[in-house]
């Protein structure tokens, strides 16, 4: 017997529960009457019961699933995550602010390509650029030797922020992978 909710999750009633297990678990006849005033409906009533608060309490929790919709474990999401590398205070923000912070968190990064570090930025209200340079190449390639660059030089990104006030460096080193270094650029020459 099992206790799947329906694809809505809404809970059923004690009722229903009784109901359906009087129909669907015991054979027809008259030994085992169906009616909801009969002794065995008196028998499973109690664990129907606890069936049906069983499900509610799973329907209430559909919203802790993570920190996006969650409001009864929103702080034991932030004391699993702990202090924000980047010094920002969830505490400070509205409810809906804090729980699209700390989902940002929870879920780690996106996918890291441009339009990522661009969307991040624009949340911020900031536009950037981001260039990825060609590697220097000079002459002609020799085994077992390195003449001007190696492979490392393909994984750099330079990205222009207007100035040094956007507050966006430390969020787009946490969020970049190990293999990718960023270089940082200023519009207004800083």
């Amino acid at each position: 017997m099992s206790v799947a909710l329906p694809a809505a999750l809404s809970p059923r009633t004690a009722e229903q529960i009784r109901t359906e297990w009087l129909e669907q678990l015991f054979p027809p006849g008259w030994v085992w009457a169906r009616r909801p005033d009969s002794n065995l409906a008196s028998l499973i009533w109690p664990f129907a019961v606890s069936i049906a608060a069983v499900e509610a309490d799973i329907a209430a929790m559909a919203n802790e699933i993570n920190p996006s919709n969650s409001t009864l474990l929103l702080e034991d999401y932030e004391a699993v995550l702990g202090n924000d590398p980047c010094g920002k205070d969830p505490a400070l923000m509205s409810l809906a602010e804090r729980q699209a912070f700390d989902n940002d968190r929870w879920i780690g990064n996106a996918g890291v390509s441009w339009d990522f570090f661009q969307t991040l930025a624009a949340k911020n209200g900031v536009s950037i650029s981001i260039e990825e340079p060609e590697p220097p190449v000079c002459g002609v390639a020799r085994c077992g030797g390195v003449r001007c660059g190696t492979w490392k030089l393909r994984f750099v990104w330079v990205v222009t922020l207007p100035d040094r006030n956007t507050g966006l460096e430390c969020p787009f080193m946490r969020n970049n992978p190990p293999d990718l270094t960023l270089i940082f650029k200023y519009a207004d020459g800083s």
